[in-house]
């Protein structure tokens, strides 16, 4: 027969630390990460593969110039609000994965369910990276463009099975091995992206009859082929408003919906959220935007519609091997980080297995996904997995900052030693509802369903959880949770202690600076694509002999700085996972 807590109430879990799984466990203070890694994190994954769907988005839409600029703005803008006092604000308060934090908010059943739903998802969200960088590789082995939503070049499923294998190894090796690999494609990614633009202006003037003289040429050519006149002329009018909710939307499931605590709980403070700026505002927003220039450069020197164009194709048109080079080292960062999330989180479905042994599986069944050319429309991905998850981040925000303000216990679903907290799902399943309900309609544009959803889910489940006892009195029960959790916080400590001291005699100032010369010369290298892009932007010299070079220089790049970073990597004590 089950004991009962003092207060009459069951065990919510058995009280030995070391039976926790590490995969619910905070993470030691001594294993928080800097700046530098989440600036590679977050510039790796959102100057990524999605940019070259989004920005041939822009085009299509047909949106004057003016309502893209200051509409992405304010979306992203919004999104880094969210990311730096949602996501990381839970990540560094509690230390926890959202995974882990959901066992305690709704119960351990109804996490599992939650687990796999976004697990799946998240292996979706990897696979359509994975196989916008196979449209790439396809350019340089000849195989013609996927029209159907399976493949018709067994060259494609080799590519895509190649770059899934890459992903899967970087992503097992855990937080800190994605977050050198994304580090040292970053500065690169942002040159790429100016450069291309910088390259593909001239063209685009050529190919539609334009010159180039000052400023107001660019922007009269920026206005008349990316933005209005481009679109679809049956299409609803794009307003500031529309633009900016599909910018805060894109990363939805990541900062409302908080699946970022699982990478803010190695962050020192929750001001390391701003530093999702930099792939807001340099993915989001620069690299939308030159994209978009690029899209329209190549379908104007093709003479073919952008939609029948692939990343792969608009790339090499403009760019050669090196803008083929950056669809698939931007398929890379993106599926990185998702995969190592889609991890964590399958993880608690199963916890007998390892983080590296769940990587693997997970990656073998994204590799499969990617294999599919109808895994390149992203966008519905990433929609998807907004209008699915806002719900339960409603439910989480509402538990974590608003409860205690008015009387109500945080964990409280936990405290009662429920495995279902029908509060939340209730209140989730009610969010889904609305969406399919408007989808189904028509009735609300799809970029501005998830702000009613949000408020509807937080509205049930503050109701909800009053009536099933949220405002129960759980003292006895917070006082022996508190007690718990010191103790565990206290062995994640000596655990991480130990791990630290095993490569505390490494010798690493010679290998440091071997490191440090090989990246010197790489960045030197990465000026020169800068250079030559400007010499081919003012036409002194030709847009084959830039193709050449830059891919020469990218080249160099990439051995040489990957060499540092790998280098750099070997000599750290430990590394986070």
């Amino acid at each position: 027969m089950k004991t009962t807590t003092p207060s009459g109430r069951w065990p919510v879990r058995n009280l030995d630390p070391r039976a926790v799984p590490k995969t619910e466990r905070p993470v030691s203070e001594k294993n928080l990460s800097g700046v530098k890694n989440f600036l590679g994190l977050y510039g790796g994954e959102h100057i990524a593969a999605t940019e070259f769907i989004f920005g041939a988005t822009l085009v299509m839409w047909g949106v004057p110039a003016k309502t893209i600029l200051l509409g992405l703005l304010i979306g992203n803008l919004l999104a880094v609000l969210s990311f730096t006092f949602f996501a990381a604000v839970m990540g560094t308060s509690t230390r926890l994965t959202l995974y882990a934090y959901l066992k305690k908010v709704i119960g351990p059943y109804a996490q599992r369910f939650y687990n796999l739903v976004w697990g799946l998802c998240s292996i979706a969200l990897a696979g359509s990276g994975i196989a916008v960088a196979a449209t790439a590789l396809r350019e340089v082995i000849g195989a013609p463009i996927q029209t159907e939503w399976y493949p018709t070049s067994m060259s494609f499923v080799v590519a895509a099975v190649i770059m899934g294998l890459v992903v899967a190894i970087v992503a097992a090796n855990g937080f800190e091995a994605c977050a050198r690999f994304a580090s040292a494609a970053v500065p690169w990614m942002i040159v790429i992206f100016f450069v291309g633009a910088l390259v593909a202006l001239p063209q685009l003037a050529a190919a539609t009859g334009a010159s180039i003289g000052s400023f107001a040429d660019i922007w009269a050519i920026f206005d008349s082929n990316v933005g209005s006149g481009s679109g679809n002329p049956d299409a609803e009018p794009m307003t500031i408003f529309h633009v900016a909710c599909f910018a805060w939307l894109i990363n939805l499931a990541w900062h409302v919906g908080s699946n970022d605590m699982g990478l803010f709980r190695f962050a020192k403070n929750y001001k390391y959220g701003y530093l999702s700026a930099i792939g807001m505002f340099v993915g989001h927003y620069f690299a939308w935007v030159m994209v978009a220039i690029m899209g329209a450069a190549a379908a104007a020197v093709l003479g073919q519609s952008l939609t029948v164009l692939d990343p792969g194709a608009v790339t090499n048109t403009v760019f050669g091997l090196t803008g083929i080079t950056a669809v698939i080292v931007a398929g890379w960062t993106t599926a990185n980080p998702t995969i190592y999330r889609a991890a964590l989180s399958l993880n608690t479905v199963l916890p007998r297995l390892s983080h590296r042994q769940f990587t693997y599986g997970v990656g073998v069944i994204m590799t499969v996904l990617a294999c599919f050319p109808a895994m390149t429309n992203i966008g519905n991905v990433v929609q998807v997995l907004g209008w699915a998850t806002v719900g339960i981040g409603a439910i989480i925000i509402i538990e974590q900052f608003l409860f205690p303000k008015i009387g109500f216990t945080r964990y409280w679903a936990m405290y009662r030693g429920v495995k279902i907290n029908w509060a939340a799902m209730i209140a989730w399943g009610v969010s889904i509802l609305f969406v399919l309900i408007m989808l189904g309609t028509g009735a609300m544009h799809p970029n501005f369903i998830f702000i009613p959803e949000f408020f509807i889910a937080g509205a049930c489940y503050l109701v909800l959880a009053r009536i099933m006892g949220a405002r129960d009195d759980y003292r006895a029960e917070e006082l022996r949770e508190e007690r718990f959790q010191k103790e565990l916080k206290d062995l994640v400590d000596e655990e991480m202690e130990e791990q630290l001291s095993q490569g505390e005699n490494k010798d690493t100032k010679t290998s440091g600076r071997v490191a440090g010369v090989l990246a010197i010369v790489a960045y030197a290298a990465l000026a020169g694509i800068i250079v030559t892009g400007f010499f081919t932007y003012a036409e002194a010299m030709a847009v084959d002999s830039f193709k050449v070079v830059a891919f020469g220089l990218t080249v160099v790049y990439f051995v040489l700085n990957g060499t540092a970073t790998y280098i750099n990597y070997k000599n750290e004590p430990a590394a986070l996972t």
